[in-house]
Order: C-alpha cells, then structure tokens, then sequence
C-alpha cells in the first residue's frame, strides 16, 4: 500500500535561514521520504512557506497543507522540526489534534514523537519548555537592546533613506548620495508651498529615485521622512511593542492576532547621529506641515465652513468634522484613540472637549465676522484703541519689528551657509540659485517690511486715509454678503479669521483685518447664541 507524505517547509527570518535553510530542510525531508518508501503530495512537491513567521497559522502553504489533511490526500504530515510546524504550543497541540482526527501520522527529522499518551505528555514537555527558552532569549535579546540603547548606541540595523549602519561603531553614518537627495526634499518642500502630493508630483517628474530605486514617490513616504528627526540627529529607538489589537481586523477571515502599540515619547531610546539637515530647515518644515494639515478639507461627504481653523481650547489639537445619524459635527481629534496620546499608564489620553454642531458653530462664527463687516465705525474706533500707548497693538508690532531684524541679521549666515554647501558639493548647481534668489527676494521683503514696521511704530495715530480703507474694505465685503455661495464665505473666513478656539460652551474667533495691503490685530467682543459665546482675540 502506498503511503503519501506531505512536507512542510518554513522560514521567517535570514537568522533563521541560516541555521534551518530552506535547501538543507527540503533535502533532509526528501531524503527521509525515500529512505520510507514515502510518495510526496503534491505532485511530488514539498509545501515551502518562505518569509513567513510561525507566530500564527495564516500561511499559504500550511493553509494548502490542512486542506490536503482534511481532505485526506496524505497519510503522513513530515517537518524538519516542531518550531518549523509553529511558535505557539497551543498552535502546534492544535495542528497534532487535527492530524490525529484524521488519521494522519506527524514526524519530524529532529526529533522521534511516540503518540501513546505517555508520548504526547513528553511532546507536551519539551514543547512547554521549548516556548519558555525562547521567551527567555527574547527577554535577554530585548534587555541588552536596551542597555546599548541607554548608552547611545543603536540597536537595529535598519537605517532610513539617507543614512547606513555602522555595525562597527554601533551608529548611523550619513550616506552622502542619498543624503542630497534628502535635502532637496526638505528645501523644495519648506520653499516652494507645495502640498505633500504636489512635492510627489513634482519628484517624479525630475526622474529622482525613490529610497527603494524604483516605483514612484508617495505621499506617505515623504510625508514620514519629512517628520523623521533622524535627520537633524535624533533617532529613536524602541518606541514601542506588541499589544493585543484595540481593533480586530478581519483579512480573509482570519482574526490579527497582535499589534505594535507605541510608547510614550519621553520613554523612547535616543542615540545622537549626524545630522543630514540644518535644524533650521527640519523646523521650516515642520511649520509648512502644519500649515497644509489645518487647510486640508478632511471630508469629501459634507463642507465644513471652519475647516483648517478650528483648535481646541482644552487641549490645543485640531477639530474636523464628521458625521454622526446624517448631522455634521466638529470634534476634537484627540476624542479618537488613535489620536490621543498615551500615559503613563499606556492607555489613550483622550480629550474630554464635547462635540458640537457644525450649523450652530458656524452659523454664530460667520454671524460674528459679518457684523464687524456690516459696522465700520465700530472697526475704526478698535483700531483707535489698540495703537493707544501701551497698548497689546503696539507690543505685537514691536515684536515683530524685533523678529525681523534677527532674521535680518541671520540672512548673512545662510547665504554663508548655501556657499560652503555649493564648495563642498552638498548642494547642486540648480539649486544654489534657486536658493541664493530666494535670499536675496526674502531680505529685499524684510528690509521693505522692517520700514513699514518703524514707520507705523513712529506714528499709530489712525489717519484720515486709513480710516477711508477701512470703510472701502468694510463697504466692498458687505456688498456681497447676501449672495456668497460656500466657497466665497469659506474664502472670506480664511481672509479675515487667523483661527477659531472652541471651549466647552464658547467660541473665540481670532480675527486679523486687512489694512495698507497688511493684516493687523483687531480684538472684538460679542455675546452668540444656543449656549456659545463668539469673540475676537488679539493675535498678532
């Protein structure tokens, strides 16, 4: 009588493969098979799952090699060892129990496996305290990562675009090749206004080669390695470890059995590496992404009339919409769990914030801006207040006075800078003067601007001309209040409203008016309605 065997083969990781090889696994079960007298199913081929880790059961061939047993295609399941089959002893018991209610025999070259009850006991055993070294490996594994961690060494060779492992030194080097290429991101994106897709586009236009050497840029991609402090010289490590998932997923009907869940920041592993990107540019960016995250219109269902201006006044995140029953709401985004960050503790912090309705909120907060509009009277005598002595007008137009002449005297120091880069061969020709132009256009605006500053510092008095401006504006934008459809209020708001914070049971709009091609600080207060105050804020 023939007996049909079907052999399984498994590998995860190159460690593994250098000690359970898929060639050295698939020769010894060949050989075992011949040596028995053993027909190989299917078609005289071994089931191979290569890449796969034996922490679950979901894997291609071990799918097609329980098929074949319920089937009752084979008579013998052959592995090279137990592990090969599956980590888990409560997945390997399993796989035994569902062989045996089948009438198939389980074998493995490693190992003999007599299935008396005294057998299985013993099988039991070692598979007991086989899980339990690993657990122990994996625990001394983990505690010397740490240790190197704390001493400023990084642990994991995995080493982002721009930068290699330095297996020696225990440390990320700068790769220059892809480093220009890094910095070249990191300047178009901070000086050219571009939205992540935008920058995307225009990569792929330019033929430059993504961190894999083909395919296309993603916004994803960029939008990681735009937000990655490795590059101006932190890079984290340990930032987290396997959870039980807050969401089961579903794929193929098989439940996600773990998730990585991330620790706070202030516990991650820190090592000092060079930095690929002038600290001065990472935090341009940072800037410039928090810029297209509040104007990005985040629902495609439904118009938020605030979108990209609301925050939250409990604790500081952005407020989008959503829809709950068919009514559009603003919320928190920290009122999310995937949002919020965690505590001490490891659990979410969320936001306690109440939702609100985006007709009342909106409705109150355009009623606000369209009666400082309608009143221009009212607009003159703030503006008349505010340049008074002493007044937070005058203190906002001195700051910024101050904040241009540091960046004046810091253009120099650049210009410096982009020279060195273009000598060293840091920064491509084209680039250089781009860069030099938008220099020298920026100081050309600050000295312009800084006059404009001393100029309304030497006298705040509200002139006859600027008092006609302010009923022209007020007159222009009043005209067409009636007829606006969505994208025109949307557009006035954007003009004329900085932000707006929500606290439980107010609005504050923080409003800016236009004034000699300029916007200036206009502070109004007002009562609103259904439980929400609405009231302009000084901001500068």
């Amino acid at each position: 009588m023939v007996t049909r065997a079907a052999l399984y083969v498994r590998v995860s990781t190159e460690k593994q493969a250098e000690r359970y090889g898929i060639a050295s696994q698939v020769e010894a079960l060949v050989r075992r098979a011949q040596d028995n007298g053993l027909v190989v199913m299917p078609e005289g081929r071994p089931l191979i799952d290569d890449g796969y880790s034996g922490e679950s059961l979901d894997r291609p061939a071990m799918n097609r090699l329980r098929e074949l047993v319920r089937q009752r295609l084979v008579d013998v399941v052959l592995a090279y060892d137990p592990d090969r089959l599956s980590r888990r002893l409560s997945d390997l018991l399993l796989l035994a129990d569902e062989l045996e209610a089948h009438g198939v025999k389980l074998e493995f070259i490693t190992q003999e496996v007599e299935w008396s009850p005294e057998g299985r006991m013993f099988f039991q055993m070692r598979g007991v305290l086989a899980e339990y070294e690993r657990a122990k490996i994996r625990e001394r594994t983990m505690r010397g990562a740490r240790e190197k961690a704390r001493q400023g060494k990084v642990v994991s060779a995995s080493a982002p675009f721009g930068y290699v492992y330095d297996p020696r030194e225990k440390t990320l080097r700068v790769k220059e090749e892809e480093a220009k290429v890094v910095r070249l991101i990191f300047y178009r994106f901070a000086n050219e206004r571009l939205s992540l897709q935008g920058l995307a586009d225009k990569l792929n236009r330019l033929s430059i080669p993504t961190p894999r050497g083909r395919g296309a840029w993603r916004v994803s991609t960029l939008g990681h390695m735009l937000r990655n402090e490795t590059y101006i010289g932190r890079f984290y490590q340990l930032k987290g470890s396997k959870a039980e998932p807050e969401r089961r997923l579903k794929p193929l009907g098989k439940y996600k059995k773990s998730s990585y869940r991330l620790k706070p920041k202030e516990e991650w592993a820190v090592a000092q590496v060079p930095a690929a990107v002038p600290t001065e540019l990472f935090r341009a960016v940072q800037t410039r992404l928090e810029a297209n995250l509040r104007l990005a219109r985040r629902n495609a269902r439904h118009s938020y009339l605030l979108s990209g201006l609301l925050r939250c006044g409990l604790c500081g995140s952005r407020i989008g919409g959503h829809v709950v029953l068919g009514v559009p709401y603003y919320r928190c985004y920290r009122k999310l769990r995937e949002k919020a960050p965690l505590g001490p503790d490891g659990q979410p912090l969320l936001c306690r914030c109440p939702e609100f309705q985006a007709a009342v909120g909106e409705a109150q907060v355009w009623e606000a801006v369209t009666e400082l509009l309608m009143d221009p009277q009212l607009l003159i005598d703030q503006l008349r207040r505010q340049r008074e002595n002493g007044s937070e007008a005058r203190s906002f137009l001195e700051e910024e006075l101050a904040q241009h002449i540091r960046r004046l005297e810091a253009v120099p120091a650049e210009e410096r800078r982009l020279v060195e880069g273009y000598r060293r061969g840091l920064v491509p020709d084209p680039l250089m003067r781009e860069e030099m132009d938008r220099v020298r256009r920026e100081r050309t605006d600050l000295e312009r601007r800084k006059g404009e500053l001393d100029r309304r510092l030497a006298s705040l008095d509200l002139t006859q001309t600027q008092e006609a401006q302010v009923r022209e504006l007020v007159a222009r934008a009043s005209a067409n209040l009636g007829t606006m459809d969505f994208g025109q209020r949307q557009e006035l708001l954007r003009t004329l409203v900085e932000e707006v914070v929500y606290t439980p049971g107010q609005l504050v709009v923080k409003t800016i008016i236009p004034l000699d091609g300029q916007l200036h600080p206009l502070h109004r207060g007002g009562a609103g309605g259904e439980g929400l105050d609405n009231e302009s804020a000084l901001l500068s």
